[in-house]
């Protein structure tokens, strides 16, 4: 009776001290390295359309038939309609014309679809 008392007693002591020992063990472990690069990671989509027009003094661009890029969604690509670009500072408006296909990606905070406008991060041309 007596042994079985403290096999009993063991049993729900180890019990009582693997509980907090295992959350222990499987709560994630945050080296500053993590979280550097989940702070160095930015929101972006990747969105391709075709050059409606220029205007390199307003650093902007006006795109026809804009969609979402393969990397950006899931399904089949639908138009976006037309959207007016801001393109980045050191963008050189040389490198595009107007008829050609372009790739952005661009901060999913600056993507505003009630006005159709969206500020790209870089844009490369396609064709």
């Amino acid at each position: 009776m007596k042994n079985s008392n403290l096999l009993l007693f063991g049993s729900v002591i180890l019990i009582v001290l693997a509980i907090p020992l295992v959350s222990l063990l499987s709560r994630p472990r945050n080296s500053a390295e993590d979280v550097r690069a989940r702070a160095a990671v930015v929101n972006t989509l990747q969105m391709n359309g075709t050059v409606a027009s220029v205007d390199e003094v307003k650093g902007v661009l006006t795109l026809d038939n804009v969609y979402l890029a393969d990397e950006s969604r899931s399904g089949e690509a639908k138009s976006l309609g037309s959207w007016e670009v801001t393109a980045p500072a050191n963008f050189n408006f040389a490198s595009i014309s107007p008829g050609q296909t372009i790739i952005m990606n661009i901060d999913s905070k600056t993507f505003l679809a009630q006005s159709h406008t969206v500020t790209a991060l870089t844009i490369t041309p396609l064709k």
